[in-house]
């Protein structure tokens, strides 16, 4: 533990210059997410400092909100920052009276964005509609709010796809070469992403019979996706299908939040919790036992330790999972993760020794998706259970 306290600090002063120097506001890909780093940062350490920290994070996302011209995604524009301000509101870390103007003025603006999208088919969490379905719900609950959210799961009503053994929803982005239709199964980008947010709807209350309708009939497709006759080292269930459940191109997938099983079992996980479905949960936990026995770093492409695709992406999500169920071979998992996170801290030019894997080399990261800030976050939840809240801009709880 004495380690982990090491490495915090290290990122802690590492991001300190990074909030200073860096221009893109947002959640995932910029400075915003260093919020959320100092604000459990002081929760955990009991230092005014990081409070202070963060603040000064707030400060600057809110005004780039007034003065810049941005993009409405969750990764990397409004509604991402604006989740954000609300999320430190609603855990206490900003006074609610200080910041609820500015929610009040995104309100509008994000509802029809978020419309738009996903009247288009357009569902990327990152960067298209799903994402202001994650501001809404992390508002507390208002007349407006829960219309908006109920017209989410009108517009998914209406878009979803049948199949002999449920239904789905068709990726969007289409190859000038694809044929037929194709099912993204990626957390990120696919439709394991709209089955969490009808689960996080279902949690609020609304459109609850509808909601719970779709987020069943969606499971039970996905479970007929899975790869048939497994070998050693390979995953559990494609990363792209069609509408034949045939995989597009390699059924094998990557190790990751991203793609793969972990961000499937994460999403089966949390389903199970809120439909109180325990074949949910079971499948959900054989996944990760099965990646435990069969995927490493090598045959699952773990070339970092950001949560996007890495290392300690993994070790959250174990770590989520053994927080629920109590299975100590999905602490192991966790464990087995973090260490490889401390194999990867080896760079004496990478912010606190860390690196991201990129397909021209490794570079230097310090945002909430592939960078130091994601890794700090998600090591404050090993060393504190209950500092793990911000993990819903992921979809992880």
């Amino acid at each position: 533990m004495k380690q982990l306290y090491k490495i915090l600090a290290d990122i802690s002063t590492a991001l300190d210059h990074f909030i200073e120097q860096e221009t893109d506001p947002g959640l995932l890909s910029g400075y915003g997410g260093c919020a959320l780093f100092y604000a459990y940062y002081h929760r955990l350490t009991g230092k005014e400092e990081y409070l202070h920290k963060m603040e000064l994070v707030v400060m600057k996302a809110l005004h780039a909100m007034a003065t810049e011209e941005m993009i409405h995604s969750h990764c990397s524009g409004v509604a991402g920052i604006s989740w954000c301000l609300q999320h430190l509101m609603q855990q206490g870390f900003i006074e609610k009276e200080e910041g609820a103007n500015a929610f009040e003025e995104t309100d509008a603006l994000l509802y029809r964005y978020m419309d738009q999208e996903l009247s288009e088919m357009r569902y990327d969490l990152l960067h298209e509609g799903l994402g202001p379905a994650l501001y809404f719900l992390e508002r507390e609950a208002e007349p407006a709010i829960n219309v908006y959210l109920e017209n989410v799961v009108t517009r998914l009503e209406k878009a979803a796809v049948p199949m002999a053994t449920g239904i789905s929803w068709k990726d969007g982005f289409v190859k000038k070469d694809q044929e037929g239709d194709h099912y993204n199964l990626g957390l990120a980008h696919g439709m394991p992403a709209i089955l969490a947010v009808l689960g996080m709807i279902y949690e609020r209350g609304i459109a609850q019979e509808r909601a719970r309708s779709l987020l069943e009939k969606g499971i039970q497709w996905l479970l007929t996706t899975r790869n048939q006759n497994i070998s050693t080292g390979m995953s559990c269930y494609p990363t792209m299908v069609t509408a034949g459940n045939k995989p597009v191109g390699n059924p094998q997938s990557r190790l990751g939040w991203c793609y793969g099983d972990p961000g499937i079992a994460i999403t089966l996980w949390n389903a199970g919790v809120r439909l109180q479905n325990e074949s949910f949960k079971q499948e959900a936990c054989d996944i990760l036992l099965q990646t435990m026995q069969h995927r490493d770093a090598e045959n699952g492409s773990v070339r970092d330790a950001g949560l996007c695709h890495g290392s300690m992406g993994l070790a959250h999500i174990y770590n989520r999972m053994y927080a629920g169920s109590g299975n100590e071979l999905l602490r192991r998992g966790m464990d087995h993760w973090l260490q490889q996170t401390l194999a990867f801290r080896t760079w004496a030019d990478g912010p606190a020794g860390f690196k991201c894997h990129t397909m021209s080399g490794k570079v230097n990261s310090y945002n909430l998706l592939e960078g130091i800030t994601g890794i700090g976050l998600a090591l404050m939840a090993i060393a504190d259970p209950q500092a793990a809240a911000w993990d819903r801009c992921m979809l992880l709880s």
